[in-house]
């Protein structure tokens, strides 16, 4: 089977950025080790002036250079739109397949086509607040009805998400989890006594400031506890209000900010945690969560969202206010004092996660889905 998959793509893929790109690749290297299939990653890229077609170890990657207007625009009937159909005639794929905004193009009548739903920018940008938000959600909110209204099938990574694309749409709606790379399920898990573990994008909509309140009271409270922070800024007026709140709770020294990490980075952090905390406002299905579980570790996250659909409380986690920084405090305490619940939490997560997330059986049922829908088109 020729497959042709459309998404976000690293430069090394060890090193993903973000949660699309993460969860792609996880896909990938699992179709990759599979028989008979032939795959090739199409990517458009806004830094690059010529087309590229790399032969890698995963698959047959095309960098395809980017118009300069806005992807959700380029996507929709700009230049990359073009490149993304020629690219398509000359793969001649059995399948394609895309992911996140590079299905707002809409399918291919005469091949099969898949359109994996991983959120909607429409609700994130109301809680990320970012530049020109009110004006910007609307329009990301009418361009995802009609990009996924086009489609005959969808994948959607969580029931959050099934639940919103049954509002604007009457797709063939298969769930399929975001599969995580299996290195997740081989860390071996050496926790630091005290240690608290944030991973991700840091913008307002995941809502560090939470994490950082609730681990600084129970600091003057006197417990030995650190928050490890790793993750990119959004933007540098974020940074120095983050930087300020540290300042103000004197929180210096139980809170360190990495920064963006490299994957083995995350990995070596995952095995120090004793706890992962996720305060989101806004959330899908976050892959941190998915590979916290992987490695054994507990994780406290919001009650919003995708959330809820993969913390099982007071089994492999708990869940709490987003803002509710004494809630926060209290089940961040009960996990960093009590060995038997953290055992039995980390190992109810760990067999969670290989239920669920493993690469395996995320690649099985979307083979499934390929062939599904193979067999739709070939009778319509």
């Amino acid at each position: 089977m020729k497959i042709a998959m459309f998404s976000r793509w690293p430069a090394d893929p060890d090193q993903p950025r973000g949660g699309v790109e993460s969860a792609t690749v996880g896909l990938v290297r699992g179709l990759s080790a599979r028989k008979n299939i032939e795959l090739h990653v199409v990517t458009l890229e806004k830094d690059r002036d010529e087309d590229l077609v790399e032969e890698a170890s995963l698959a047959t990657v095309h960098r395809l250079a980017a118009g300069r207007m806005p992807m959700m625009f380029d996507i929709f009937g700009g230049p990359g739109r073009k490149k993304i159909d020629q690219c398509v005639r000359e793969i001649a794929p059995d399948v394609v397949h895309f992911q996140e905004t590079y299905g707002f193009g809409g399918p291919y009548p005469d091949i099969p086509t898949i359109f994996t739903v991983h959120g909607f920018d429409s609700l994130n940008l109301v809680t990320e607040k970012n530049w020109l938000w009110r004006l910007r959600s609307p329009l990301w909110k009418y361009a995802e009805k009609k990009g996924i209204g086009s489609h005959r099938f969808l994948v959607s990574i969580a029931p959050y998400v099934t639940e919103t694309l049954e509002t604007v749409c009457d797709s063939d709606i298969t769930p399929i989890p975001n599969a995580i790379s299996p290195q997740f399920f081989d860390i071996k898990a050496s926790p630091v006594d005290g240690r608290v573990l944030f991973a991700g994008w840091i913008n307002r909509r995941k809502n560090i400031g939470a994490a950082i309140r609730a681990v600084a009271r129970l600091a003057e409270e006197g417990r030995d506890v650190s928050l490890h922070a790793a993750g990119e800024f959004s933007d540098d007026e974020y940074l120095q209000e983050v930087e300020a709140l540290i300042d103000e709770l004197g929180a210096q020294s139980c809170v360190s900010l990495l920064g963006r990490v490299s994957q083995d980075v995350l990995r070596q952090e995952l095995s120090q945690a004793r706890v992962l905390i996720l305060p989101s406002l806004q959330e899908n299905a976050p892959m941190v969560i998915a590979e916290a579980m992987a490695a054994g570790v507990p994780v406290v996250a919001s009650d919003v969202c995708g959330m809820p659909t993969m913390i099982d409380e007071g089994e492999n986690g708990y869940l709490i206010k987003p803002n509710g920084i004494e809630g926060i405090a209290d089940r961040l305490s009960r996990i960093l004092g009590d060995d038997n619940l953290h055992r039995k939490m980390s190992d109810a997560a760990r067999h969670k996660a290989r239920n669920t997330y493993h690469p395996d059986a995320v690649v099985d049922a979307t083979l499934a889905l390929y062939e599904r829908a193979r067999a739709a088109y070939s009778n319509s």
